[in-house]
């Protein structure tokens, strides 16, 4: 089964400029320094902790973030971690500036008061979308895992904005997904002439995070799996993780719907390597690490594991 190509994204000039236009109207674009500092020294691979420091340490209260964070079960140090530059000695440096980045963009995001969307909820699915998408990518050579798990957790971040923006449009959208089956972004293009997928990719191409990184999260919706995996680009790759990180059951999921299941196996057959866990260990090792994380960043339990949506997909289709 192939996704359906046509709420790829198509949409003119003028839809464009009226979506861009109407976020700028509505939200506030601008991330906080620290952050914008921290995003600017990622891309230059020269830098280091002495870099990363000083621009950290003119935020006191990003500063003790990170020391909560470093001291977090997630890591286990015996000793407790007192400054930023042990930190950084300790803690690889992408993990710190992913949590900088995490931290800055979802402060940003509104919680909308519409129907069943919810801010937690997104920010549960991000992480585990997020979460995935780096344990796939650390078996497949020249992908970086925690560029992904950016690439994945941020796919969706344009919702809340959107929703506040047109709350009667997402209202009648949110009912029709969940009484019609359909797809969340076959909504959107069919009323707006553009999808979330859009939005986000303007969003972060507004905060500098790179074509690369953009062109991933517009590409989410509709990811190519006709390649072969011995001669694909790099770029096939990371569309496919995150894409295939589109297909995981949400949250808000009773069970985990058939055809998404099924284009997930799809794309997730594209990227096999030898070195891969098989579906349900890769399942077992992002619930693990999603339970982990969730306290360090104080999200609630999440309600139902893939562990479990996996066992009722088989059972269902009586593998």
């Amino acid at each position: 089964m192939l996704y359906p190509q046509n709420v790829l994204r198509m949409i003119s000039d003028k839809n464009y400029r009226k979506l861009t236009k109407k976020i700028k109207d509505s939200c506030l674009l601008a991330l906080p320094q620290s952050a914008v500092k921290i995003l600017e020294l990622s891309k230059d691979p020269d830098n280091g902790p002495q870099e990363f420091s000083a621009a950290i340490a003119t935020d006191l209260g990003l500063t003790s973030q990170i020391l909560k964070f470093v001291n977090s079960s997630y890591f286990g140090f015996r000793h407790k971690i007192t400054t930023i530059p042990m930190a950084l000695s300790l803690v690889y440096g992408r993990t710190i500036k992913n949590f900088i980045l995490w931290n800055a963009v979802f402060a940003l995001l509104p919680n909308p008061k519409c129907g069943q969307f919810d801010l937690r909820k997104i920010c549960q699915d991000a992480l585990r979308r997020g979460i995935f998408a780096k344990i796939i990518a650390s078996h497949i050579p020249d992908i970086d895992p925690d560029e992904m798990l950016l690439n994945a957790m941020f796919q969706d971040m344009a919702l809340p904005i959107l929703v506040q923006t047109w709350p009667a449009e997402y209202a009648d959208i949110l009912t029709r997904k969940q009484n019609e089956g359909k797809r969340l972004s076959e909504l959107e293009q069919s009323v707006f002439g553009w999808t979330h997928a859009v939005a986000g990719a303007f969003l972060v191409d507004e905060w500098g995070f790179g074509d690369e990184f953009s062109a991933c999260i517009e590409n989410h919706l509709a990811p190519d799996f006709n390649f072969n995996a011995n001669t694909a680009t790099i770029e096939q790759i990371r569309n496919t993780i995150v894409g295939i990180s589109s297909f995981l059951p949400s949250v808000m999921d009773s069970e985990w719907d058939k055809d998404e299941a099924d284009l997930f196996f799809q794309g997730y057959s594209r990227l096999h390597r030898p070195t891969m866990p098989r579906p349900d260990d890769l399942f077992e090792q992002t619930d693990q690490q999603i339970t982990e994380m969730s306290e360090v960043v104080h999200l609630e339990e999440i309600p139902k594991s893939l562990v479990e949506f996996h066992k009722e997909y088989v059972t269902r289709i009586g593998v």
